[in-house]
């Protein structure tokens, strides 16, 4: 897709972070946008947020409330958006939340079943919801999963596992879109400046900080920036940030080995620090 203009993108997690952002992008290059999210308040913010970045004053922005995890309130609101908005040419299922980094021992059932109902569901329903109106169009579905669904991480037993299930989702998905002429693109990215990062700092342990510092730290400007360059390509699988793609091809090299070493290693001298 050379050209976002006109087009219709609607986006999860449109409120905040690399979704906010990316949205931003999209509304620059003359995009119609649909920004969803759970909170009203900071969805408005987010729409004037986006006025100020659209090309011309007939470019559409809208929001509706949505939590991506309610598969009958999913079906309810998309069949709202479509009748408002029309279908997408672009779905981009960026919401995700990562509250509960800690040792698998303090994940209650409860937690883990919030994040992945969230992180893995909520794709899930959004893409299950709209792909009957998107097939028409060839429309081009986005998925954020993490650089922590690429690797195992100290701490991220519940997100990256959710991360993780994406990507398997993502491949699966893919074969059935291209007889379809459908495009997907499913993004990797490292750690991002967002809001997410507040909840999880609460209670990761030093051990998968240190971890974590690994992969580098991208601002979500420019995580936006590369990934709607990456979804101009039609690129299916795009890792931001030069660190995180070394990484993994080290990781796919090695099959594994060099970065559990690495990893190890990271955990024993972070240990060590702490006296344990």
């Amino acid at each position: 897709m050379k050209s976002f203009e006109g087009k219709m993108i609607y986006i999860t997690g449109g409120s905040s972070g690399i979704g906010l952002e990316m949205g931003r992008i999209f509304a620059g290059k003359g995009a119609n946008l649909l920004l969803l999210a759970r909170n009203e308040q900071k969805l408005e913010a987010a729409r004037h947020f986006m006025e100020k970045s659209r090309r011309t004053t007939t470019q559409k922005i809208g929001t509706l409330c949505v939590d991506v995890a309610d598969h009958g309130e999913v079906e309810r609101v998309m069949k709202t958006a479509l009748e408002a908005y029309g279908a997408p040419d672009v779905l981009v299922c960026s919401a995700g939340i990562n509250k509960y980094a800690d040792h698998f021992e303090n994940i209650t059932h409860a937690m883990f079943d919030e994040v992945t109902k969230i992180n893995l569901y909520g794709p899930r329903n959004m893409i299950h919801s709209l792909l009957p109106a998107m097939k028409p169009k060839r429309g081009h579905v986005v998925i954020l999963s993490s650089a922590a669904g690429l690797f195992g991480m100290f701490g991220y037993t519940a997100y990256g596992t959710s991360k993780a299930a994406l990507l398997g989702f993502s491949d699966s998905l893919r074969y059935e879109l291209k007889p379809m002429h459908m495009k997907l693109t499913v993004v990797c990215p490292p750690e991002v400046d967002t809001p997410m990062n507040l909840d999880e700092a609460k209670t990761l342990p030093p051990e998968g900080r240190a971890m974590k510092s690994l992969g580098g730290f991208l601002t979500p400007e420019y995580a936006a920036h590369v990934i709607v360059k990456a979804v101009a390509r039609e690129q299916y699988l795009f890792i931001p940030g030069a660190s995180t793609r070394f990484l993994y091809l080290v990781h796919r090299l090695s099959n594994g080995w060099l970065t559990r070493v690495t990893s190890d290693m990271v955990v024993r001298i972070t240990r060590r620090k702490m006296g344990k």
